[in-house]
């Protein structure tokens, strides 16, 4: 259905770690690898150049377990026995391999990558090659990997593509070299970072500049009427993290679309990789400006360890937001950070940030802690030690660690010489610790010589409790007066002169604190509820939004969402009943309205009282509500029934 959230998968920074800790790191891969696009195959040698940290006889690698090793050569030259299970490429050494002493060897594959079948990511297609366009995504695991997503290398790549495919790579770009059998890209990166994504197919290509970067759009015919937006929008973002975290070390960056049945976007050194429903009008600045912060929060610095994994996601969604911030003003991005803060608090109590290795990289829970509490972490940072420090701290990062991985423990050491201020109470509650407070307050007014004041005490339940807290006290006929008092426990006492009666107190008024409140209560649920049906967990997803019912029976939303999976299930009169409850509740949010008469027309004509259906569409248009083209649609339904092939599980 069109209204509800469609939720685009973005990669975490690595595969699932190997079960035991690698004692080597690889330094640098030499790629030779030939796309056979008409057969889905790929063929591939990779020369591996590492360093042990400990004397090895045996080494392991991830590799998608579509392709199979034909041969590996050791460091000596001598053929190396290995063993493939599922994604695990286990090797026996001819010879040990000395600590600290640079080794070298060579493992040759093939494969064919047509499906997600294979893939590091159950379900999740990272790699493909097809005659339509191809993409090797570095998470993948498209080569041999070690440590993925930690453990950062150079890279030469050469790859051969049939005449007429481009092929776009991280680094610097020689050739293309014609042969019989197609024509031959080579990159080389000289770098650490993750210079493992190669993307080839037939495009039309676009120049654009900003900030001293030259852009190069790779769009398919398509979606080429795009081009224009797109390289303006990767202008603007380029120029604002220029100014805020430092120019970006490349001088090249390349912004590719990719098939429609991955991802919907990923960013590697110099490359960003949008899905084909990335592209929209107007553009999706979110998703773009988030892939693009991955340029400094990953490519540049990246997280030492999984559990350190919001450095990377966490910071590139908040990163976002400040683009938007800038670009849209306020407003745009108050509410950006609300919707943050609805799904930080989804799944919260799991676990906290500082465990987030023990998650599944794709689940819900990683994005909710992850991606959306990470980003609420520098949201609450910038306001504990302002806007200068606060970027400051981002810029020391960039210059500081470029080209290296980062702790927690090292960003917090910046935050603190930045901020000038200790930090550890902060990173404690925040990182290392669940749970988010939930403000009560009550005050008292008395009259002064001058004016009014409010005397009053908050109290919240977390004993640890430590952040400054803004109290805005609104008042008859002026503008409002604010405090930042600091609260230090449960509770805190304050105390606040106004000129002119005081008419209410609010606590966090501007939201710079995660918290509860009975509002986001209701939204927590509902997000709950919607993200059990999106993975078509549908009885699941009834439960959950009957429990909103319980508190609130004229919550029309939930009504709606219980409607709309009672009807994909093609239970029309349990689903009509909870429309017509959406209809009489309190129409929040307002397109509830039209399109709960447009699926109680739907509901009529499927069962063939045509009469009684083109009542509710012109209902649904007298709303004059055109949301996800509701209108359009009733009028296609006045031409034209609408029919039960439109309705089957999971559409």
């Amino acid at each position: 259905m069109a209204i509800l959230f469609l939720a685009l998968a973005l990669v975490a920074p690595w595969c699932k770690a190997q079960e035991s800790q690698p004692q080597f790191r690889v330094t640098n891969y030499t790629i030779d690898a030939t796309l056979f696009p008409s057969t889905h195959m790929l063929a591939a040698k990779t020369r591996i150049e590492l360093l042990p940290e400990a004397d090895l006889t045996s080494l392991s690698f991830r590799l998608d377990s579509a392709l199979r090793v034909k041969s590996v050569v050791g460091p000596t030259g001598q053929p190396a026995q290995f063993e493939q299970q599922g994604l695990i490429l286990n090797l026996s050494l001819p010879s040990p391999l000395s600590q600290g002493k640079p080794a070298a060897l060579t493992v040759e594959y093939s494969g064919a990558l047509a499906s997600a079948d294979g893939s590091p990511v159950e379900g999740l297609k990272l790699a493909y090659v097809g005659p339509e366009g191809s993409y090797l995504l570095y998470p993948a695991c498209w080569f041999p990997v070690n440590g993925a997503g930690l453990d950062r290398f150079s890279s030469t790549m050469h790859i051969t593509v049939p005449q007429g495919e481009t092929v776009i790579a991280s680094g610097e770009s020689s050739g293309p070299v014609s042969a019989a059998d197609g024509v031959t890209y080579t990159f080389h990166y000289d770098q650490n970072s993750f210079p493992g994504t190669v993307i080839a197919g037939q495009y039309l290509t676009q120049p654009a500049s900003a900030a001293g970067v030259n852009i190069t759009l790779y769009l398919k015919q398509s979606e080429a009427k795009y081009a224009s937006s797109y390289g303006a929008a990767a202008e603007k973002i380029l120029a604002f993290y220029a100014s805020r975290f430092g120019t970006l070390p490349t001088r090249q960056l390349a912004l590719v679309e990719i098939g429609d049945d991955t991802v919907g976007g990923y960013s590697a050194p110099g490359i960003v990789a949008l899905a084909a429903r990335g592209f929209s009008d107007p553009v999706n600045y979110d998703l773009l400006a988030h892939e693009m912060a991955h340029q400094w929060w990953r490519c540049l610095v990246s997280p030492a360890t999984p559990n350190d994994a919001f450095l990377d996601e966490g910071l590139a969604t908040y990163s976002a937001a400040l683009f938007i911030q800038d670009a849209e003003g306020e407003t745009a991005f108050e509410d950006r950070m609300h919707t943050i803060a609805i799904d930080a608090l989804t799944h919260e109590n799991v676990a906290p940030i500082a465990q987030a290795g023990q998650l599944h990289p794709f689940s819900p829970e990683y994005q909710s802690i992850v991606f959306d509490k990470g980003a609420m972490v520098f949201h609450m940072l910038r306001w504990v030690i302002g806007d200068p420090a606060f970027f400051a701290t981002l810029q020391a990062a960039a210059r500081e660690y470029a080209w290296k991985s980062m702790t927690t423990a090292e960003f917090q050491k910046l935050a603190e010489q930045n901020g000038k201020q200790q930090l550890t109470y902060f990173f404690a509650q925040w990182v290392d610790s669940t749970g988010v407070p939930q403000f009560k307050r009550q005050w008292a007014i008395y009259r002064t010589q001058h004016g009014y004041q409010v005397v009053g005490k908050m109290q919240q339940d977390l004993d640890i409790f430590r952040m400054p807290i803004e109290i805005r006290v609104y008042v008859r006929g002026r503008k409002p007066v604010n405090e930042r008092i600091e609260m230090i426990g449960t509770t805190a006492d304050f105390t606040v002169n106004t000129p002119a009666r005081p008419l209410q107190v609010v606590i966090d008024p501007a939201s710079d604190i995660l918290k509860y409140t009975p509002e986001t209560k209701v939204q927590v649920e509902m997000a709950r509820g919607d993200q059990l049906a999106q993975a078509t967990e549908y009885f699941a997803a009834i439960n959950q939004y009957r429990q909103v019912l319980q508190d609130n029976p004229n919550n029309s939303l939930a009504h709606f969402r219980i409607g709309d999976i009672l009807f994909k299930l093609h239970n029309y009169n349990a689903a009509l009943e909870e429309f017509q409850d959406s209809l009489n509740g309190d129409l929040k949010p307002k397109w509830v309205e039209v399109w709960s008469y447009l699926k109680i027309g739907e509901i009529f004509d499927v069962t063939g009282q045509r009469d009684r259906a083109l009542n509710e569409y012109e209902r649904a248009l007298h709303t004059n509500d055109n949301t996800q083209g509701a209108l359009d649609l009733a009028n296609r339904y006045i031409q034209k029934p609408y029919t039960e092939k439109t309705n089957q599980i999971g559409a």
